[in-house]
Protein backbone atom coordinates (compact mmCIF):
# COMPACT_ATOMS: atom_id res chain seq x y z
CA UNK A 1 0.00 0.00 0.00
CA UNK A 2 2.37 2.37 0.90
CA UNK A 3 5.00 1.81 -2.95
CA UNK A 4 1.61 2.78 -4.00
CA UNK A 5 0.77 5.68 -2.18
CA UNK A 6 4.57 6.56 -3.11
CA UNK A 7 3.97 6.18 -6.49
CA UNK A 8 0.85 8.71 -7.23
CA UNK A 9 2.83 11.12 -4.60
CA UNK A 10 5.71 11.19 -7.05
CA UNK A 11 3.48 11.67 -10.04
CA UNK A 12 1.45 14.78 -8.53
CA UNK A 13 5.35 16.10 -7.69
CA UNK A 14 6.10 15.28 -11.52
CA UNK A 15 2.55 17.33 -12.21
CA UNK A 16 4.11 20.44 -10.31
CA UNK A 17 6.45 20.78 -13.18
CA UNK A 18 4.19 22.27 -15.14
CA UNK A 19 5.50 25.84 -16.04
CA UNK A 20 3.83 28.79 -14.71
CA UNK A 21 3.38 29.83 -18.42
CA UNK A 22 0.96 27.14 -19.08
CA UNK A 23 -0.87 27.56 -15.90
CA UNK A 24 -1.32 30.91 -16.96
CA UNK A 25 -2.57 30.26 -20.57
CA UNK A 26 -4.65 27.98 -19.17
CA UNK A 27 -6.43 30.56 -17.38
CA UNK A 28 -6.72 33.33 -19.51
CA UNK A 29 -8.51 30.61 -21.84
CA UNK A 30 -10.96 29.32 -19.32
CA UNK A 31 -11.62 32.95 -18.18
CA UNK A 32 -12.85 34.00 -21.60
CA UNK A 33 -14.62 30.05 -22.06
CA UNK A 34 -16.45 30.02 -19.22
CA UNK A 35 -18.60 33.34 -19.37
CA UNK A 36 -18.39 33.04 -23.33
CA UNK A 37 -20.06 30.00 -23.26
CA UNK A 38 -22.91 30.25 -20.60
CA UNK A 39 -23.94 33.38 -23.52
CA UNK A 40 -23.74 31.45 -26.35
CA UNK A 41 -26.23 28.58 -25.55
CA UNK A 42 -28.65 30.90 -24.93
CA UNK A 43 -28.34 31.93 -28.78
CA UNK A 44 -27.49 28.97 -30.27
CA UNK A 45 -29.20 26.16 -28.64
CA UNK A 46 -31.43 27.56 -26.13
CA UNK A 47 -32.48 23.83 -25.03
CA UNK A 48 -28.99 23.35 -23.30
CA UNK A 49 -28.86 23.10 -19.49
CA UNK A 50 -26.88 25.38 -18.03
CA UNK A 51 -25.77 26.54 -14.41
CA UNK A 52 -24.36 30.33 -13.72
CA UNK A 53 -23.03 29.46 -10.16
CA UNK A 54 -20.93 26.68 -11.68
CA UNK A 55 -19.47 28.73 -14.18
CA UNK A 56 -18.92 31.36 -11.95
CA UNK A 57 -16.90 29.16 -9.01
CA UNK A 58 -14.75 27.64 -12.73
CA UNK A 59 -14.26 31.42 -13.58
CA UNK A 60 -12.97 32.63 -10.06
CA UNK A 61 -10.89 29.49 -9.80
CA UNK A 62 -8.90 30.48 -12.97
CA UNK A 63 -8.93 34.00 -12.48
CA UNK A 64 -6.76 33.08 -9.48
CA UNK A 65 -4.87 31.31 -11.88
CA UNK A 66 -4.35 33.93 -14.44
CA UNK A 67 -2.65 35.98 -11.71
CA UNK A 68 -0.92 33.28 -10.05
CA UNK A 69 2.45 35.63 -10.23
CA UNK A 70 1.19 38.00 -8.10
CA UNK A 71 0.05 35.74 -5.20
CA UNK A 72 1.54 36.89 -1.79
CA UNK A 73 4.70 35.15 -1.05
CA UNK A 74 3.23 33.14 2.01
CA UNK A 75 0.39 31.79 -0.43
CA UNK A 76 3.27 30.26 -2.74
CA UNK A 77 3.45 26.52 -1.71
CA UNK A 78 -0.15 26.15 -2.28
CA UNK A 79 0.21 26.99 -5.89
CA UNK A 80 0.40 23.40 -6.99
CA UNK A 81 -2.74 22.48 -4.47
CA UNK A 82 -4.68 24.77 -6.19
CA UNK A 83 -3.36 23.95 -9.84
CA UNK A 84 -4.36 20.34 -8.63
CA UNK A 85 -8.23 21.06 -7.53
CA UNK A 86 -8.46 23.68 -10.54
CA UNK A 87 -8.15 21.55 -13.24
CA UNK A 88 -10.12 18.93 -11.42
CA UNK A 89 -13.16 20.88 -11.04
CA UNK A 90 -12.69 23.10 -14.46
CA UNK A 91 -12.49 20.01 -16.58
CA UNK A 92 -13.98 16.41 -15.48
CA UNK A 93 -15.91 17.60 -12.81
CA UNK A 94 -17.60 20.55 -14.97
CA UNK A 95 -17.89 18.37 -18.03
CA UNK A 96 -19.30 15.45 -16.30
CA UNK A 97 -22.11 16.97 -14.48
CA UNK A 98 -22.91 19.55 -17.57
CA UNK A 99 -23.15 16.42 -19.70
CA UNK A 100 -25.89 14.42 -17.18
CA UNK A 101 -27.71 17.64 -17.67
CA UNK A 102 -27.39 17.67 -21.43
CA UNK A 103 -27.14 13.84 -21.70
CA UNK A 104 -28.31 14.17 -25.22
CA UNK A 105 -26.54 17.09 -26.35
CA UNK A 106 -23.99 16.76 -28.80
CA UNK A 107 -22.21 20.14 -28.38
CA UNK A 108 -21.90 18.60 -24.63
CA UNK A 109 -19.93 15.58 -26.04
CA UNK A 110 -17.83 17.62 -28.18
CA UNK A 111 -17.27 20.00 -25.04
CA UNK A 112 -16.10 16.69 -23.01
CA UNK A 113 -13.63 16.15 -26.29
CA UNK A 114 -11.97 19.40 -26.16
CA UNK A 115 -12.04 19.55 -22.15
CA UNK A 116 -10.20 15.66 -22.26
CA UNK A 117 -7.52 17.29 -25.16
CA UNK A 118 -6.83 19.91 -22.20
CA UNK A 119 -6.22 17.46 -19.68
CA UNK A 120 -4.18 15.14 -21.52
CA UNK A 121 -1.75 18.57 -22.53
CA UNK A 122 -1.59 19.61 -18.72
CA UNK A 123 -1.00 16.22 -16.70
CA UNK A 124 1.38 13.10 -17.32
CA UNK A 125 -0.89 9.68 -17.85
CA UNK A 126 -0.76 8.82 -13.96
CA UNK A 127 -2.13 12.01 -13.15
CA UNK A 128 -4.98 11.95 -16.26
CA UNK A 129 -6.13 9.39 -14.84
CA UNK A 130 -6.34 10.20 -11.46
CA UNK A 131 -7.73 13.52 -12.02
CA UNK A 132 -10.68 11.74 -14.80
CA UNK A 133 -11.41 9.63 -11.75
CA UNK A 134 -11.69 11.81 -8.97
CA UNK A 135 -13.76 14.62 -11.75
CA UNK A 136 -16.15 12.04 -13.19
CA UNK A 137 -17.03 10.55 -9.75
CA UNK A 138 -17.53 13.76 -7.87
CA UNK A 139 -19.52 15.50 -11.17
CA UNK A 140 -21.72 12.35 -11.01
CA UNK A 141 -22.00 12.15 -7.21
CA UNK A 142 -22.79 15.91 -7.28
CA UNK A 143 -25.51 15.56 -9.89
CA UNK A 144 -27.31 12.69 -8.19
CA UNK A 145 -27.37 15.06 -5.16
CA UNK A 146 -28.73 17.44 -6.86
CA UNK A 147 -31.08 16.24 -9.59
CA UNK A 148 -31.49 12.79 -8.71
CA UNK A 149 -31.30 9.26 -10.43
CA UNK A 150 -30.83 10.18 -14.49
CA UNK A 151 -31.74 8.10 -17.35
CA UNK A 152 -28.56 7.24 -19.20
CA UNK A 153 -28.85 6.81 -22.72
CA UNK A 154 -26.92 3.31 -23.96
CA UNK A 155 -26.08 5.09 -27.05
CA UNK A 156 -24.99 8.37 -26.04
CA UNK A 157 -23.18 7.03 -23.09
CA UNK A 158 -20.87 4.60 -25.36
CA UNK A 159 -20.05 7.81 -27.53
CA UNK A 160 -19.00 9.49 -24.27
CA UNK A 161 -17.20 6.39 -23.14
CA UNK A 162 -15.13 5.97 -26.52
CA UNK A 163 -14.19 9.83 -26.21
CA UNK A 164 -13.04 9.20 -22.40
CA UNK A 165 -10.63 5.95 -23.36
CA UNK A 166 -9.34 7.75 -27.10
CA UNK A 167 -8.32 10.78 -25.01
CA UNK A 168 -6.53 7.69 -22.49
CA UNK A 169 -5.11 6.89 -25.06
CA UNK A 170 -3.77 9.67 -26.66
CA UNK A 171 -2.40 10.43 -22.96
CA UNK A 172 -0.54 7.38 -22.77
CA UNK A 173 1.10 7.98 -25.63
CA UNK A 174 2.27 11.33 -25.14
CA UNK A 175 3.17 10.74 -21.67
CA UNK A 176 5.52 7.74 -22.66
CA UNK A 177 6.73 9.49 -25.14
CA UNK A 178 7.85 12.34 -22.56
CA UNK A 179 8.98 9.46 -20.07
CA UNK A 180 11.05 8.23 -22.54
CA UNK A 181 12.83 11.56 -23.49
CA UNK A 182 13.47 11.99 -19.26
CA UNK A 183 15.13 8.43 -19.22
CA UNK A 184 17.10 8.97 -21.91
CA UNK A 185 18.15 12.61 -20.44
CA UNK A 186 18.83 10.99 -17.33
CA UNK A 187 20.72 7.77 -19.00
CA UNK A 188 22.69 10.03 -20.76
CA UNK A 189 23.74 12.21 -17.62
CA UNK A 190 24.99 9.54 -15.71
CA UNK A 191 26.97 8.07 -18.40
CA UNK A 192 28.74 11.47 -18.82
CA UNK A 193 28.95 12.13 -15.30
CA UNK A 194 30.93 8.73 -14.88
CA UNK A 195 32.94 9.56 -17.55
CA UNK A 196 34.14 12.97 -16.34
CA UNK A 197 34.67 11.35 -12.96
CA UNK A 198 36.32 8.78 -14.21
CA UNK A 199 38.86 11.04 -16.21
CA UNK A 200 39.17 13.84 -13.23
CA UNK A 201 39.80 11.20 -10.76
CA UNK A 202 43.44 10.39 -12.28
CA UNK A 203 44.50 13.84 -12.53
CA UNK A 204 43.52 14.78 -8.92
CA UNK A 205 44.91 11.75 -7.50
CA UNK A 206 48.43 13.01 -9.15
CA UNK A 207 47.83 16.43 -7.68
CA UNK A 208 46.79 14.99 -3.97
CA UNK A 209 50.36 12.76 -4.48
CA UNK A 210 52.30 16.09 -5.64
CA UNK A 211 51.13 17.64 -2.52
CA UNK A 212 51.90 14.94 -0.19
CA UNK A 213 55.73 15.53 -2.17
CA UNK A 214 56.01 19.52 -2.19
CA UNK A 215 54.52 19.30 1.85
CA UNK A 216 57.31 17.15 2.44
CA UNK A 217 60.14 18.95 0.73
CA UNK A 218 59.25 22.15 -0.08
CA UNK A 219 59.66 23.06 3.91
CA UNK A 220 63.14 22.57 4.04
CA UNK A 221 63.59 24.02 0.36
CA UNK A 222 62.23 27.34 1.81
CA UNK A 223 64.53 27.14 4.87
CA UNK A 224 67.43 26.37 2.55
CA UNK A 225 67.03 29.58 0.48
CA UNK A 226 66.49 32.06 3.59
CA UNK A 227 69.89 30.93 5.23
CA UNK A 228 71.52 30.89 2.13
CA UNK A 229 69.99 34.44 1.36
CA UNK A 230 71.43 35.46 5.12
CA UNK A 231 74.81 34.20 4.26
CA UNK A 232 75.54 35.19 0.44
CA UNK A 233 73.79 38.13 -1.03
CA UNK A 234 74.93 37.01 -4.75
CA UNK A 235 72.05 34.71 -4.20
CA UNK A 236 69.20 35.44 -6.51
CA UNK A 237 66.88 37.40 -3.57
CA UNK A 238 63.26 36.14 -2.81
CA UNK A 239 61.07 38.52 -0.69
CA UNK A 240 59.85 36.94 3.15
CA UNK A 241 56.11 37.30 1.94
CA UNK A 242 56.54 35.61 -1.43
CA UNK A 243 58.69 32.69 0.37
CA UNK A 244 55.49 32.17 3.13
CA UNK A 245 53.15 32.63 0.11
CA UNK A 246 54.64 29.60 -1.81
CA UNK A 247 54.69 27.84 1.78
CA UNK A 248 50.76 27.76 1.26
CA UNK A 249 50.80 26.64 -1.82
CA UNK A 250 50.55 22.83 -1.13
CA UNK A 251 47.62 23.90 1.19
CA UNK A 252 45.81 25.81 -1.25
CA UNK A 253 46.00 23.00 -4.05
CA UNK A 254 44.87 20.25 -1.12
CA UNK A 255 41.89 22.39 -0.92
CA UNK A 256 41.31 22.76 -4.71
CA UNK A 257 41.40 19.14 -4.99
CA UNK A 258 39.22 18.59 -2.31
CA UNK A 259 36.59 20.01 -3.85
CA UNK A 260 36.67 18.79 -6.73
CA UNK A 261 37.05 15.49 -5.31
CA UNK A 262 33.49 16.77 -3.81
CA UNK A 263 32.21 17.45 -6.72
CA UNK A 264 32.33 14.62 -8.42
CA UNK A 265 31.42 12.52 -5.57
CA UNK A 266 28.08 14.93 -5.37
CA UNK A 267 27.47 14.67 -8.77
CA UNK A 268 27.44 10.87 -8.66
CA UNK A 269 25.54 10.75 -5.68
CA UNK A 270 22.69 13.50 -6.86
CA UNK A 271 22.37 11.01 -9.98
CA UNK A 272 21.00 7.88 -7.83
CA UNK A 273 17.47 7.25 -8.68
CA UNK A 274 16.85 6.27 -4.87
CA UNK A 275 18.91 6.98 -1.84
CA UNK A 276 21.54 3.72 -1.36
CA UNK A 277 20.80 1.30 1.10
CA UNK A 278 22.15 2.82 4.09
CA UNK A 279 22.07 1.63 7.94
CA UNK A 280 20.59 4.66 10.05
CA UNK A 281 21.87 5.71 13.21
CA UNK A 282 21.39 8.09 16.05
CA UNK A 283 23.38 11.15 15.50
CA UNK A 284 23.44 15.16 16.96
CA UNK A 285 21.71 17.53 14.30
CA UNK A 286 25.07 19.99 14.94
CA UNK A 287 27.59 17.31 14.89
CA UNK A 288 25.93 16.43 11.77
CA UNK A 289 26.54 19.61 10.46
CA UNK A 290 29.89 20.33 11.49
CA UNK A 291 30.98 17.16 9.98
CA UNK A 292 30.11 18.35 7.18
CA UNK A 293 31.31 21.91 6.92
CA UNK A 294 34.87 20.21 7.91
CA UNK A 295 34.44 17.89 4.35
CA UNK A 296 33.45 20.50 2.24
CA UNK A 297 36.83 22.07 1.56
CA UNK A 298 36.07 25.56 1.98
CA UNK A 299 38.29 28.19 2.00
CA UNK A 300 39.04 30.83 4.70
CA UNK A 301 36.99 33.76 2.94
CA UNK A 302 34.08 31.28 2.16
CA UNK A 303 33.94 30.01 6.00
CA UNK A 304 33.41 33.42 7.40
CA UNK A 305 30.59 33.79 5.06
CA UNK A 306 28.78 30.80 7.54
CA UNK A 307 27.73 31.11 11.47
CA UNK A 308 25.90 28.34 13.24
CA UNK A 309 24.29 29.36 15.67
CA UNK A 310 25.13 26.30 18.32
CA UNK A 311 21.43 26.52 19.69
CA UNK A 312 19.24 23.70 20.96
CA UNK A 313 20.48 20.66 19.38
CA UNK A 314 18.25 17.32 18.85
CA UNK A 315 19.02 13.78 17.79
CA UNK A 316 18.04 12.37 14.33
CA UNK A 317 18.14 9.56 12.75
CA UNK A 318 19.85 9.38 9.66
CA UNK A 319 23.09 8.13 7.43
CA UNK A 320 25.86 10.92 7.91
CA UNK A 321 26.66 10.36 4.60
CA UNK A 322 23.87 10.86 2.56
CA UNK A 323 22.83 14.05 5.10
CA UNK A 324 26.76 14.97 4.12
CA UNK A 325 25.95 15.40 0.58
CA UNK A 326 22.31 17.05 1.07
CA UNK A 327 24.64 19.57 3.18
CA UNK A 328 26.60 19.78 0.40
CA UNK A 329 24.67 20.78 -2.17
CA UNK A 330 22.61 23.41 0.17
CA UNK A 331 26.18 24.93 0.57
CA UNK A 332 27.33 24.59 -2.89
CA UNK A 333 24.19 26.71 -3.88
CA UNK A 334 24.25 29.33 -1.53
CA UNK A 335 27.95 29.92 -1.90
CA UNK A 336 27.27 30.46 -5.54
CA UNK A 337 24.82 32.96 -5.14
CA UNK A 338 26.03 34.82 -2.63
CA UNK A 339 29.05 35.32 -4.40
CA UNK A 340 27.01 36.26 -7.68
CA UNK A 341 25.37 38.75 -5.76
CA UNK A 342 28.33 39.75 -4.23
CA UNK A 343 26.71 40.01 -0.74
CA UNK A 344 25.14 38.41 1.76
CA UNK A 345 25.97 35.44 4.71
CA UNK A 346 24.72 31.75 4.94
CA UNK A 347 23.23 31.47 8.54
CA UNK A 348 22.50 27.92 9.91
CA UNK A 349 19.99 27.35 12.90
CA UNK A 350 18.10 24.32 14.36
CA UNK A 351 14.50 24.53 16.30
CA UNK A 352 12.84 22.22 18.13
CA UNK A 353 9.42 21.07 18.29
CA UNK A 354 6.63 19.27 19.22
CA UNK A 355 5.87 17.16 16.16
CA UNK A 356 9.07 18.05 14.33
CA UNK A 357 12.05 19.24 14.69
CA UNK A 358 13.93 21.69 12.32
CA UNK A 359 17.42 22.65 10.29
CA UNK A 360 17.29 25.97 8.58
CA UNK A 361 20.10 27.25 6.21
CA UNK A 362 19.62 31.19 5.21
CA UNK A 363 21.89 32.81 2.67
CA UNK A 364 21.08 36.52 1.96
CA UNK A 365 22.06 36.52 -1.43
CA UNK A 366 20.38 36.35 -5.18
CA UNK A 367 17.29 35.17 -4.14
CA UNK A 368 14.66 33.08 -6.15
CA UNK A 369 12.25 34.13 -8.47
CA UNK A 370 8.61 33.53 -7.90
CA UNK A 371 8.55 31.81 -11.65
CA UNK A 372 11.66 28.83 -10.15
CA UNK A 373 10.62 28.66 -6.83
CA UNK A 374 7.61 25.88 -7.39
CA UNK A 375 10.21 23.89 -9.76
CA UNK A 376 13.60 24.16 -7.58
CA UNK A 377 13.25 20.55 -6.25
CA UNK A 378 12.36 18.77 -9.83
CA UNK A 379 14.75 16.71 -11.24
CA UNK A 380 16.39 18.23 -14.60
CA UNK A 381 15.35 21.97 -13.52
CA UNK A 382 18.31 24.51 -13.52
CA UNK A 383 18.32 28.11 -13.18
CA UNK A 384 21.62 28.58 -14.07
CA UNK A 385 23.82 27.17 -17.55
CA UNK A 386 26.37 25.19 -15.36
CA UNK A 387 23.63 23.70 -13.22
CA UNK A 388 22.35 20.18 -13.81
CA UNK A 389 19.00 20.56 -12.07
CA UNK A 390 19.85 17.16 -10.02
CA UNK A 391 21.08 18.73 -6.52
CA UNK A 392 17.79 19.63 -4.83
CA UNK A 393 15.86 17.00 -6.49
CA UNK A 394 18.23 14.64 -4.55
CA UNK A 395 17.57 16.56 -1.18
CA UNK A 396 14.38 16.05 -1.18
CA UNK A 397 14.31 12.53 -1.83
CA UNK A 398 16.76 11.93 0.61
CA UNK A 399 14.71 13.81 3.50
CA UNK A 400 11.43 12.32 2.71
CA UNK A 401 13.61 8.78 2.92
CA UNK A 402 14.34 10.08 6.35
CA UNK A 403 10.82 10.63 7.11
CA UNK A 404 11.25 14.46 6.51
CA UNK A 405 10.94 16.95 3.91
CA UNK A 406 12.43 20.23 2.60
CA UNK A 407 10.74 23.41 1.67
CA UNK A 408 11.87 26.50 0.64
CA UNK A 409 11.49 30.00 0.85
CA UNK A 410 12.57 33.30 -1.07
CA UNK A 411 12.09 36.37 -1.99
CA UNK A 412 14.38 37.18 -4.86
CA UNK A 413 17.18 39.85 -4.04
CA UNK A 414 16.51 39.58 -0.46
CA UNK A 415 16.81 35.38 0.53
CA UNK A 416 16.82 32.07 0.12
CA UNK A 417 15.83 29.45 3.24
CA UNK A 418 15.74 26.08 2.97
CA UNK A 419 14.06 24.79 6.00
CA UNK A 420 14.85 20.51 6.61
CA UNK A 421 12.22 18.63 9.12
CA UNK A 422 13.28 15.48 10.95
CA UNK A 423 10.59 13.52 12.56
CA UNK A 424 10.78 13.77 16.59
CA UNK A 425 12.26 10.91 17.97
CA UNK A 426 10.34 8.97 20.54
Amino acid sequence: MRSIFDFFKRSLLLESEVSLNIIKIFGLFSVINFPLFYLLPQYLNKGNYESLFLRSIAFILCLCITFVERWPNKLEKFIPLFWHLTVIYCLPFFGTYMFLENINSISWLTNISIGLVWLVLITNWITFILFLLIGVSLGAFAHYLVAGPTYLNMEVLGGAFVNYLWAAIIAAIFAQRKENIQNIKQKSLKMQAAAIAHEMRTPLSAVKHIVNGLKLHLPTLINTQQTAQEKDQNIPYISKNKLQSLEGMPTKLETIAGSASNVIDMLLMNLRENPPEAVLVKCSMLDCVEIALNAYSLTNQERNLISVERGEDFEIKANQDLLKHVFFNLLKNSLYYVKAAKKGKISIWTEKGQQVNKLHFKDTGKGISKESLPHIFNQFYSRTDHGTGVGLAFCKMVMQHLGGDITCDSVEGEFTQFTLTFPVLK
